[in-house]
């Protein structure tokens, strides 16, 4: 009993191999795609018959994919570049604001001398050093948060790379295993070689499931790109407000 069951088994992998190669050779040209921040997430699926197989993730050029790994990995260096950066000018902000704050205390400390002394003149005039100053720490504070958009935007968009290119890697392999099964397939060696068959489909399987996981992965995290990039705008317009209102002066 265990041959038939074998037998009608290994009949099933093979026709489903079969119609994976027709389903891939049915197709003109690879699906082509853009840079890595392109989405790589095809719209519409290539059609098959109804008692077909659909192949989940559209084929592409070696040479497409190999593209676009390196505009991630380039993007990958260059978003690390903005973090080192990004941390390097918040660390300057904050030291900048606790010199601002030392200050400020420093100018407190003489109003309340220059009233005990009752130096009406020179407390008016701290008075309106200290309304500066707060328009200057309330500067450097919103400088401080967007330098923090700015490290939480390179630091995600570097995560994003990688993990595009991770994709990518991954891709690459997905190919090779399918041209290992066109060659398999062309070869006639698929009908004599049926152990090899099947443990390519399921290799082949496991990759198209695993790039589909990663891909996935790769959409979250371009989610969150978008809104890191909207947080950071935000604090630019925070940061506008704060500067024109040192601009304009304190209120009198």
């Amino acid at each position: 009993m265990n041959l038939p069951r074998w037998s009608r088994f290994s009949s099933y992998v093979l026709d489903s191999a079969l119609i994976v190669l027709v389903t891939l050779l049915s197709i003109a040209s690879p699906v082509a795609s853009g840079p890595a921040r392109a989405s790589a997430v095809a719209g519409v699926l290539p059609d098959a018959s109804p008692d077909s197989l659909l192949v989940l993730l559209p084929p592409r050029t070696e040479e497409t994919v190999r593209r676009d790994l390196t505009t991630a990995e380039a993007a990958e260096t260059s978003a690390g570049t903005d973090l080192v950066s990004a941390q390097g000018r918040l660390g300057e902000v904050k030291a900048h604001i606790e010199v601002r704050k030392s200050e400020i205390e420093t100018i407190k400390a003489k109003i309340k001398l220059a009233k005990e002394q009752k130096n009406q003149t020179e407390q008016v005039n701290l008075e309106r050093e200290a309304k500066m100053k707060d328009l200057q720490m309330k500067v450097l504070e919103a400088r401080k948060e967007m330098r923090e958009a700015e490290v939480n935007l390179a630091d995600t968009r570097r995560k994003t790379a990688q993990t595009q290119s991770g994709f990518f890697k991954k891709e690459l392999e997905l190919i090779g295993k399918r041209d290992d099964q066109l060659k398999m397939s062309s070869a006639g060696e698929g009908a004599t070689n049926l152990d090899g068959l099947i443990r390519l489909q399921i290799e082949i399987r496991d990759l198209e499931r695993r790039c589909i996981e990663i891909l996935k992965d790769v959409v979250e995290r371009e989610k969150n790109v978008a809104d890191g990039e909207t947080s950071l705008l935000e604090k630019r317009l925070e940061l506008h407000e704060a500067q024109l209102a040192l601009l304009q002066g304190p209120k009198k």
